[in-house]
């Protein structure tokens, strides 16, 4: 029998174990999931009859707090706590089975601490068998292990000693520095016939004011302390892994408090009253202390699972333990009473009712201490394991699962194997669903799967939903196939390198694939175009072929992309020269398809058709117009159509040579900054019939429409106007000055620098003549023109840094 002092303890790693306790290795093994292992293990309930003996043993839990002293010279005291020595002649039947004592204090020396050279544990001992007096010779010491003033003894009767197995101990040390075992815990594991118990002695902090840290070094301690593996199972109703040939034992691993049938923690707890009722002494005076459990802490936290959660105790019918004067049986006014010293239990899964309370009390009668001993008598069901008839009936439960599995394999009823989407529109979302059935006589557990030639389930434009399932015989699901081209997936459909077509895997657990192809009409768009594929397009980019794309990328480009030239062109022309406001209003989704078809097959846009759009929405609304209205609109763009084209005729200069940037300049501290406010006095340029449409309303729903598709154009760029690389150092920009925003550019590529001088060209005219206020520029185009690098964590000031940054570059005339 291993004993042994420390100053400190030992602890190895917690084992993880499955929800049944067994290691996931072992579960794996013996059967392929854990709903089939715990199919398995219910079956094997229901037949434990037929390999499993109960038998009640009786266990004697004994815990004292003997604060430091030596044993007392009158052994009666010690015979008054142990309550199972008879007076006269022994009969073995009549002692428990088990007897279990834990002390705590037992050696409070600073000797004891320093140099580990505790003595008192043999002492004790030999006081404690002496007090059994013809019992000691019917109960033979299995175990003892110290922890300084940690002590545990465990005794076996004489005729059950060849069915206690397995003996381990462990010690574990918690108090000063969070190791030292001035506090903590002494434990002993043990196999009584075939059930694992543990039996764990503990001293945890004192003052009432650390409830906390008790419940923190009670989930140290259960953590810690583990015992070295053995060949016994923790749970008797299945057998090791061995018996089905894996070669992994129970012993090559470590046991934690919790791999056992059953947890009995006892010791000095030192949980408190939670308050001072001021009328205590009375109280107890009455012998009312019952009415004072509500404030016991450690009934709070298990109550709160804070600590001890799943742990039971015994009916606490006796007064508060500590603290007492010593040598009497008065409390000591200094301190509140409190039940310091307590015995609970816990049962694992599958062994409820397992340990039956019968007798819990205090001994009033031992003053040698200012803690009253506590002793508590248990009934424990213990199992004889019948192993042949356990592994034949494992073996008979293995193989009737088998064919079940035969018999009953999977079968779905798919509605179809392939899915057509139609037409697909970038930022269009078009949806079908699949329905799919259980078809067979079992539960079906379904899911989508990769491919080896793609890591993910499916493409990035496909969205499945649910991606997996689980169906019961007659039920059926719809599942729900997305498909969306935005500009993450767009790039590589938009030449026409890749389509719409993909062959999805429906798997079946323990069942066949099902192969299903989708497929979609990609319509090329400019939106979701890469500005490099942009500027080298000069018509119609909806019917162009992979060739085709191939041929133009290599023939010269525009300066800036044909599509968005004609957008500035028309706000500009009807936007800003009619003194319309841009950017306020975000149109209407309608005329927005259709001027993102006539940008994709390169038809110009039809102001007749843009100007004449009605505020609500419906293509046809020109016809509820007023005939004084009509005759304005029509007025005003036979008036427009002659009118001088300002910043359009910079813009109609587009050339497909090489385009040479201007350089940048750096920010004079001289110069003033120019001011991008509307004059005033500032005449319209259009004609009287346009004053007139200006006059009526401050926005017009179809400009504002084609204010939408550019700030869309830039927004469905795969990769921004200004790379996601600058993000950071343009944000950073924006918190400083203009000179750091226009040096944050100095690296921008060529081609991108083109349209960003291109596009703040027209925005600083619109602001200055008063079609839209820099500010809004700015929260507009900030987001399109910056994006963030994929997992770019965001902070609260970024959005106000892009703004700024934008602001600053409208400021920058001539400078960018």
């Amino acid at each position: 029998m291993e004993h042994s002092t420390n100053a400190s303890g030992s602890g190895q790693e917690e084992t993880v174990v499955s929800p049944t306790g067994h290691s996931e290795e072992f579960a794996q093994q013996r059967v392929s999931n854990p709903t089939k292992e715990a199919w398995v293990l219910d079956s094997l309930k229901k037949r434990r009859t037929e390999f499993l003996h109960k038998q009640q043993i009786r266990a004697f839990v004994g815990t004292w707090n003997v604060n430091g002293k030596a044993p007392p010279a009158d052994l009666g005291q010690l015979t008054a706590w142990l309550g199972f020595v008879p007076d006269n002649e022994v009969e073995l039947e009549k002692l428990p089975e088990l007897v279990v004592l834990g002390f705590q204090e037992l050696d409070v020396r600073a000797e004891a601490f320093v140099y580990n050279n505790s003595v008192k544990d043999m002492e004790w001992t030999e006081a404690v068998e002496r007090s059994m007096g013809g019992a000691k010779q019917k109960l033979v010491k299995v175990a003892s292990k110290q922890l300084i003033g940690m002590f545990i003894m465990v005794y076996v009767r004489t005729d059950m000693v060849d069915v206690v197995t397995d003996v381990k101990m462990a010690s574990v040390g918690c108090g000063i520095m969070g190791m030292v075992g001035n506090k903590g815990a002494v434990a002993v594991r043990l196999t009584f016939r075939d059930t694992p118990m543990c039996f764990v002695c503990a001293h945890l902090a004192h003052d009432g004011a650390q409830v906390e840290r008790r419940n923190a070094q009670f989930h140290d301690l259960s953590r810690r302390l583990t015992f070295a593996g053995s060949a016994a199972d923790a749970d008797p109703l299945t057998p090791s892994a061995d018996v089905v040939g894996s070669g992994a034992t129970e012993a090559d691993r470590m046991h934690s408090v919790f791999d056992h049938s059953y947890v009995v923690w006892f010791g000095d707890l030192n949980y408190r009253l939670a308050i001072d009722t001021g009328d205590m002494d009375e109280i107890l005076a009455r012998g009312e202390h019952r009415s004072l459990l509500g404030l016991d802490q450690l009934q709070i936290v298990r109550m709160n699972k804070q600590a001890f959660a799943g742990f039971e105790e015994g009916h606490i019918d006796f007064a508060p333990t500590y603290k007492y004067i010593v040598g009497t049986s008065e409390y000591d006014a200094r301190r509140r009473p409190a039940w310091c010293d307590r015995v609970l239990w816990w049962t694992r899964p599958g062994c409820e009712d397992g340990v039956q309370s019968e007798a819990y009390e205090s001994v009033d009668s031992v003053c040698t201490s200012d803690h009253k001993p506590v002793r508590a008598q248990l009934g424990l069901d213990v199992w004889r394991v019948d192993v042949e008839q356990r592994r034949a009936v494992f073996l008979e439960v293995l193989r009737e699962l088998d064919r079940y599995e035969n018999e009953c394999i999977p079968t779905a009823n798919v509605e179809a194997t392939t899915v057509d989407f139609g037409d697909v529109y970038f930022g269009r979302a078009v949806r079908r669903q699949l329905r799919v059935g259980n078809s067979g006589q079992v539960p079906l557990e379904y899911g989508f799967v990769a491919t080896p030639n793609r890591a993910a389930v499916a493409p990035g434009w496909l969205r499945i939903s649910p991606e997996h399932g689980m169906l019961l015989p007659g039920q059926h699901v719809d599942v729900e196939l997305v498909i969306s081209v935005d500009e993450r997936t767009s790039a590589p459909l938009s030449t026409r390198q890749e389509d719409l077509d993909d062959i999805l895997v429906l798997h079946l657990t323990r069942g066949r694939d099902y192969f299903i192809q989708v497929h979609g009409a990609y319509q090329v768009s400019v939106y979701g175009m890469s500005l490099d594929v942009l500027v080298h397009c000069k018509g119609a980019v909806r019917n162009m072929t992979r060739a085709d794309f191939e041929q133009c990328l290599r023939s010269g480009q525009f300066s800036v992309p044909r599509s968005m030239w004609l957008l500035i062109d028309f706000l500009s022309r009807y936007g800003v020269d009619r003194g319309l406001t841009l950017f306020n209003y975000s149109g209407d989704s309608v005329l927005g398809r259709r001027i993102r078809e006539w940008l994709d097959t390169d038809q110009p846009l039809d102001p007749g058709t843009i100007l004449q759009w009605p505020e609500g929405g419906d293509a046809q609304g020109s016809s509820r117009m007023s005939l004084t209205d009509q005759t304005l609109v029509a007025s005003a763009i036979s008036d427009i159509d002659v009118l001088a084209p300002s910043t359009a005729e910079a813009l109609e200069q587009l050339s497909l040579g090489t385009w040479t940037p201007t350089p940048m300049r750096a920010e004079s501290d001289s110069e003033s900054e120019p001011d991008l406010e509307p004059d005033s006095h500032r005449h319209l340029s259009s004609g009287q019939a346009a004053e007139a449409i200006a006059g009526r309303a401050a926005h017009d729903a179809g400009v504002d429409t084609v204010a939408s598709c550019l700030v869309e154009l830039l927004r469905a760029l795969p990769s921004p106007l200004i790379p996601t690389a600058l993000y950071t150092a343009c944000i950073e920009a924006g918190g400083h000055s203009r000179a750091a925003a226009l040096e944050a550019l100095e690296v921008l590529p060529p081609g991108n620098l083109n349209v960003l001088v291109y596009l703040l060209a027209f925005l600083r005219e619109a602001v200055e003549r008063g079609a839209t206020a820099a500010a809004r520029v700015a929260r507009v185009f900030a987001p399109a023109l910056l994006r963030p690098p994929v997992g770019h964590i965001r902070v609260d000031a970024e959005d106000g840094y892009a703004e700024m940054f934008v602001l600053y570059l409208l400021q920058s005339h001539g400078q960018i």
